[in-house]
């Protein structure tokens, strides 16, 4: 076995931690995530429109209620199959597994997309097709599911391309941005320190002290409310009266069993009081 164990592994592939480096498209908001939905609903109905149309062309003698319900039901079932290409572009990415499995992952995906549209395109035709007094054939299945797979794979293909171009795009987008900073008052030094490598601030007397992600510990003159105040809007939250932890950089949270709990950031270690119950709840998630 272990003479096999090199070949395999380097057929297979060896995973990789992307952190927070993933590819494919991901909306930012709410707003962003109602806008992306909008837009795949009008792809759909652009093409179930055609769809119908075309049908009609197609078959002279077809009922216009039959045309335009394959391709209403196609669509309305392809809306959320659309998005198990998103999460697949995501999680299923050559460079977190390696082509074999990602291969094998994507082909798992196309799979699912076809078999949960089919299903669904079939439900709704039986459903309209019963309330119109008549009834759906789907075909044999042998006959039909080749032959939907093979125009569902062509779609499964072209969403994952665009979600991927997508999530390029909006990756170079966030290179381009500034990342923002704040001043550490060190005495009469200033330290200049990317908010996200802030790990969490504590109080230390008169002083906070700046607990950051390379393990430097400087001491800046001020007030943990006046820290509070200019953090919070990049998602610090204050988990104790003398804590602020950045809500980011949270690597998990272990109960102390009296109610109180202990954040992990790394290596850093901070105490999440009882006394904040919206601070656990925000970092739960």
């Amino acid at each position: 076995m272990r003479t096999l164990t090199g070949p395999l592994q380097r057929l297979w592939g060896k995973r990789r931690d992307l952190g927070g480096e993933r590819p494919g498209y991901v909306p930012k908001d709410r707003r962003e995530l109602i806008v992306l939905v909008l837009l795949v609903v009008v792809a759909i109905g652009l093409f179930a429109i055609v769809g119908a149309l075309t049908s009609l062309s197609d078959r002279p003698g077809l009922d216009p209620w039959k045309a335009w319900t394959w391709a209403l039901t196609s669509g309305a079932t392809a809306l959320p199959c659309a998005f198990i290409c998103m999460l697949a572009v995501r999680y299923a990415s050559p460079t977190e597994w390696g082509w074999p499995r990602a291969i094998v992952l994507h082909a798992l995906a196309a799979l699912t997309y076809t078999l949960l549209h089919v299903a669904g395109f079939v439900v709704l035709r039986k459903i309209v097709y019963a309330a119109m007094g008549d009834s759906y054939g789907a075909g044999p299945l042998l006959d039909e599911f080749p032959y939907e797979l093979r125009k569902d794979l062509l779609t499964y293909a072209a969403n994952a391309t665009l979600f991927w171009l997508a999530g390029e795009q909006q990756r170079r987008g966030r290179a381009i941005e500034p990342r923002p900073t704040f001043d550490i008052r060190d005495g009469a030094r200033i330290i200049r320190v990317p908010v996200e490598d802030i790990l969490a601030v504590s109080s230390a007397g008169n002083y906070v002290e700046f607990w950051l992600a390379e393990g430097r510990r400087p001491l800046m003159r001020a007030t943990l409310a006046a820290i509070e105040t200019e953090l919070e809007r990049f998602g610090f939250v204050r988990a104790h009266r003398s804590w602020l932890v950045n809500g980011a950089r949270v690597t998990g949270l272990a109960p102390d069993g009296s109610g109180d709990w202990t954040i992990e950031l790394g290596e850093v270690r901070a105490p999440l009081s009882r006394r904040f119950p919206e601070a656990l709840a925000r970092l739960k998630g």
